[in-house]
């Protein structure tokens, strides 16, 4: 029986790179971005048209969009991160054929394979789905050598459209 245990102790760039997948990982954030890439296509094709002023104004602009929502997200990390006893100390984590058990401090809570939403891994991090929005973040540099395994987990107890890790 294939059993993985680990503590993960959550830093400021892990939730950020978390924050950052999840807001450019949907319409909102996509949208966003080419946004910003067609007002800085009009400033660059309209250059010498029209005064330089306005193009000037569509490059900040261009720049604004762009660099709003990273800059916003690192706040609101530190503040997440500061406020919440969650990331204050390591989540204990079991993964095993019956599923995924989560423990902090004296809460336990496991959840059965089929009950998870996704699971998706990037090449920094594995993301717990337990819901549309709600994800536990395993970063694989704390996984580390566990990652095949835990492949091998997921892929052999959760349907192929809900597993999402790359190998």
């Amino acid at each position: 029986m294939k059993r993985i245990e680990l503590d993960v102790k959550m830093t400021f760039e892990d939730m950020y790179r978390f924050n950052l997948y999840h807001v450019y990982h949907n319409s909102q954030g996509i949208l966003s971005v080419v946004l910003a890439v067609m007002i800085a296509l009009i400033s660059v094709l309209t250059w010498g048209d029209k005064d330089v002023v306005y193009n000037v104004l569509y490059l900040l602009a261009a720049l604004l969009l762009l660099l709003y929502v990273p800059v916003s997200l690192r706040s609101k990390v530190k503040k997440q991160m500061a406020n919440t006893e969650v990331y204050q100390n390591a989540i204990h984590y079991v993964f095993d054929e019956t599923g995924i058990t989560t423990s902090f401090g004296e809460q336990s809570v496991t959840m059965p394979w089929g009950q998870l939403y996704k699971i998706v891994s990037t090449k920094r991090m594995v993301l717990l789905y337990g819901g549309r929005i709600r994800a536990n973040v395993v970063p694989r540099a704390q996984l580390g050598d566990s990652y095949d395994d835990l492949y091998e987990l997921a892929k052999e107890h959760m349907d192929s459209y809900r597993f999402k890790m790359k190998k």
